[in-house]
């Protein structure tokens, strides 16, 4: 018994100090940093992305624990996540980050890669066109993608005579008419593409002319005006029978200007002539003479009516014994005027008549009147 007490107290002590000795329980490790950038196109330069974490013991290093990259891209044991990505798709991946220690941390990934947006950059191919007559070179160009591009017919038919380049021109010479409805495709580098359908008419060369008559012109004033025609490829206009008025041009293009100098109707000819065939037009403008500046109208003055004072009348003599007389009744005197007051009613107005006997009452009676009082001063009293 006493050689065993010793053991039991070594052993009880190797216990305290084993148990005392466990390691402390590790830190969490977690992943810091954002998703990466989605979506991306591809083709395209990836923004570079570093994964980060926490809660462990650095350095940290990552690697892939699932799934596949975009093509194209990588990982790299710093943490980076770069590349250019060359497939469209969607791209679902697992990462672990890990610290010193071997404590780690996963993390699930999307990355979205699209296809690159293509879009035809030129103008529609010139439309009607006429038989016999090259085409005007059309170059189809697009943006969006990679270039060089290139251009292929997709479906239909081209006008015959006319042709497609790989670089992406249409041209030749049509010689059939007709509407022709055809699809392009124009690829970028990366076989990335988009289409376009096209339509273009070929006709039979006639040109017409589509402008109306000209408006009138006035001397003086500035002038403008259009001829214009279709149906022919580069129609020149000219005057070719009759002038212009003086003062007007008409350039190849139809356009009329000028400042007329002559009134008057002039008469002429307008050819418009293509590369085919040619439309004249008979003419007719008419030029009005300048405004004239009005003039001022004299204001004449009214007339004003003139009154004759009448004789007057005799003074009577002292007599013995006046002998009475009956005074004749009062009447105006007579007074010369104008006439500007009477009513134009005619020279044989009644009203006019009847004025005319008042006034030969009233001389006659004044007259009377008169002759009476001279007789009477003249006269000796009994």
């Amino acid at each position: 018994m006493k050689t065993l007490r010793p053991v039991v107290i070594v052993s009880v002590l190797m216990v305290l100090l084993l148990g005392s000795a466990q390691p402390a329980a590790a830190a969490t490790v977690t992943v810091t940093s954002g998703p990466p950038d989605s979506p991306v196109t591809a083709y395209e330069s990836y923004p570079t992305h570093t994964f980060t974490a926490s809660g462990g013991t650095a350095p940290y290093s990552l690697s892939l624990r699932s799934g596949s990259l975009p093509v194209g891209m990588a990982l790299s044991s710093s943490g980076t996540f770069s590349g250019t990505p060359t497939t469209p798709g969607s791209y679902t991946f697992g990462i672990r980050m890990t610290d010193a220690g071997g404590e780690f941390a996963d993390q699930s990934v999307t990355v979205v890669v699209v296809a690159p947006t293509i879009t035809v950059t030129s103008d529609a191919p010139t439309s009607p066109w006429y038989t016999g007559q090259p085409y005007p070179t059309h170059k189809f160009t697009a943006s969006g993608g990679t270039a060089p591009y290139s251009l292929s017919l997709r479906s239909g038919s081209l006008p015959v005579g006319m042709a497609l380049s790989s670089s992406g021109t249409f041209s030749g010479t049509p010689t059939t008419p007709g509407s022709y409805s055809f699809g392009i495709r124009l690829s970028d580098k990366n076989g990335f593409h988009v289409d376009q359908d096209v339509t273009v008419v070929i006709a039979a060369p006639a040109t017409v002319i589509t402008s109306g008559e000209p408006p009138r012109g006035t001397v003086g004033k500035a002038y403008s005006f259009r001829f214009t025609a279709e149906g022919d490829s580069e129609i020149k206009f000219s005057v070719t029978a009759g002038d212009l008025p003086p003062g007007l041009t008409l350039a190849p293009d139809g356009q009329l200007s000028g400042t007329p100098g002559t009134a008057g109707t002039f008469a002429f000819t307008v050819t418009a002539a293509g590369t085919a065939t040619s439309a004249t037009d008979e003419v007719s403008l008419v030029v009005g003479a300048a405004p004239s500046s009005p003039s001022p109208t004299p204001t004449q003055p009214t007339p004003t009516p003139t009154v004759t004072p009448t004789d007057p009348a005799p003074t009577p003599t002292d007599s013995a014994e006046p002998t009475p007389t009956t005074p004749a009744p009062a009447s105006p005197s007579p007074s010369k005027t104008t006439g500007a007051w009477l009513p134009v009613t005619g020279s044989n107005s009644t009203l006019v008549l009847m004025l005319l006997a008042v006034v030969a009452f009233c001389v006659g009676g004044i007259l009377f009147v008169m002759a009476y009082e001279r007789r009477r001063r003249f006269t000796t009293p009994e």
